[in-house]
């Protein structure tokens, strides 16, 4: 843990044991321990990265959700700080996003402090796409690692990598992508080599996700990778371990260091069941031409189609956000399910297997993106998607 990630939180402790006599006397002292229900100071934050050239450069509108919340929650100065570790790299850089009112005083208006914080950002994404690894391979368990120690206890560490770990104890071209988890975790364990992620919170952004020299991994292979993972950060002790679905743009990442290829074999994939398209990575925005970053989603599902048998049906359902002005959304929905059905047939799918293709809108979100009658644009981002679903001709309507 560095002296400077640290120093905030231990003055805050130094000021508030110093007033615990005086309060005693008027009977508040427990209101220094327990903060009484006010807003507490900002927990430590660290955004920690592989950073490889097989994935996405390291960054999604999660990370500065995450960052942004992280730095409006500064009580003193310094509280906003976000540390980055990039792979295994010894250096940890500290990027303050602190909203200053001046030198000393941390700025107290919510908009004001906002706009500080948001003019800050683009720091954060400097440092976690700019900077590089400085050894060759992908090494997440390292990284992990590297990022507890630089998080104090009851901070929180997001992890942002596709998994796909290509060095020892975890190579994934030694595990196989059907690997045992359960049997690999205990490996881990009986080698001494699972770190000790106590007191700190740990969520994952990008598991699965391959990108550059990587081939995109199937479905069944990107779930394995997610489970490994999630069983390592649950035997490592932390408090909590989150695995997170938002989306990665696909941007190049800035790594020219050579990374091991780990071979995708063609998984085959279930001929029924519902397959979910992101819009984030499939469609620009307002827009309903496919980027090329959709054929990781829909090259698997092509793949499986060709090979079901018949009686096969499939369902295509284009979705929108909910919005204030209470659009409903249906022509860009269904332009959008029109999108992925045609694509679908260009990766050889047979258009007699595919059934109804319309557009709902916004009648059947995932989750209530307008809390409280407020937009909330990460939930939004949820209930933008295309659903394909694969049902036999005398299963149930799906809707």
């Amino acid at each position: 843990m560095t002296a400077s990630r640290t120093r905030p939180y231990a003055a805050r402790a130094r000021r508030a044991l110093s007033l615990i006599p005086a309060l005693a006397l008027s009977g508040l002292a427990g209101c220094v321990l327990t903060a009484c229900g006010s807003v507490p100071a900002s927990a430590p934050l660290t955004i920690a990265v592989t950073g490889s050239m097989a994935e996405p450069a390291p960054w999604a509108p999660i990370l500065e959700d995450l960052a942004v919340r992280h730095a409006l929650g500064a009580a003193d100065p310094g509280d906003g700080t976000v540390s980055v570790v990039v792979s295994t790299d010894p250096e940890v850089a500290e990027v303050d996003l602190t909203p200053m009112r001046d030198e000393s005083e941390v700025e107290q208006d919510p908009g004001t402090a906002r706009k500080k914080v948001l003019e800050r950002v683009a720091r954060l994404r400097s440092a976690l796409t700019v900077n590089t690894p400085d050894a060759d391979g992908l090494d997440l368990l390292g990284t992990y690692r590297r990022a507890l120690r630089s998080t104090p206890a009851g901070g929180t560490i997001v992890l942002v990598s596709s998994g796909v770990q290509t060095v020892d104890p975890l190579d994934v071209r030694t595990l196989g992508w059907n690997v045992d988890v359960a049997a690999a975790v205990r490996e881990l364990r009986g080698r001494g080599l699972v770190p000790d992620g106590s007191g700190r919170h740990v969520e994952f952004v990008g598991l699965g996700i391959a990108y550059g020299t990587q081939p995109g991994l199937p479905l069944p292979a990107a779930k394995r990778i997610t489970a490994l993972w999630r069983a390592v950060c649950v035997a490592s002790g932390a408090a909590s371990c989150t695995v997170r679905g938002d989306d990665v743009p696909l941007l190049p990442s800035a790594s020219d260091r050579p990374v091991p290829v780990v071979p995708v074999a063609a998984t085959p994939t279930s001929c029924t069941g519902t397959f979910v398209v992101p819009e984030s990575v499939s469609f620009a925005s307002d827009d309903a031409t496919l980027l090329p970053g959709a054929d990781r989603y829909l090259k698997p599902v092509a793949n499986s189609l060709r090979g079901c048998p018949a009686g096969r049906v499939v369902r295509i359902t284009g979705h929108t956000a909910q919005v204030g002005s209470g659009a409903s959304g249906f022509p860009l929905s269904a332009a959008r399910a029109s999108a992925v059905r045609d694509r679908l047939v260009s990766l050889g799918v047979d258009p007699g297997l595919i059934g109804p293709v319309e557009g709902v809108g916004s009648t059947r979100p995932v989750v209530d993106n307008m809390p409280g009658g407020v937009f909330a644009e990460p939930l939004a981002r949820r209930n933008r998607r295309v659903e394909i679903t694969v049902t036999t001709k005398e299963g149930p309507d799906p809707s």
